[in-house]
């Protein structure tokens, strides 16, 4: 075998790239291991909370609901309007407006702005869903929804 300067650069740099790539796996690896991904599933009742890791989220109340009934056909969608109040411990750390559209499954907002941690929430839905041959009594509202919270350790 014929040694070039090309071979002997690459015999170099082989190890060098194998101990380069093993660099690169193990700061990918404990990245992962920094933060950890936490989910809930809740369904709460109007005037009902849902508390998880020491936070509350109250369901205060439905402000609006003009979703189109089901058992006819509009022009417009329509949309409810919920107020939900957050806390952490007993401590309120305001209220916030939610809108959900009658035509989209679920609706995720950024809860970062209570939190210095990053939460999300995603309305996944209110029911009951109108319909033209009944009123919704307001103890009759379900919110369900889930929380995901990234937590870094």
């Amino acid at each position: 075998m014929k040694l070039t300067y090309a071979n002997s650069v690459f015999h170099l740099l082989k190890p060098a790239l194998l101990v380069f790539s093993l660099f690169l796996f193990a700061i990918s690896a404990s990245a992962q291991d920094e933060a950890e991904i936490e989910t809930y599933f809740a369904e709460t009742k109007l005037g009902e909370s849902f508390n998880f890791n020491e936070r509350t989220i109250h369901f205060k109340e439905v402000l609006v609901d003009s979703r189109c009934p089901s058992d006819v056909t509009c022009v417009r969608a329509g949309e409810a309007k919920i107020l939900v109040e957050i806390f952490k411990g007993e401590k309120s750390l305001g209220k916030e407006t939610i809108s959900l559209g009658a035509n989209v499954n679920s609706f995720k907002t950024s809860l970062a702005i209570f939190f210095e941690e990053e939460l999300d929430i995603e309305f996944l839905s209110l029911s009951p869903y109108p319909k033209t041959s009944r009123k919704i009594k307001t103890s009759d509202y379900q919110l369900k929804f889930k929380i995901t919270e990234t937590v870094k350790r």
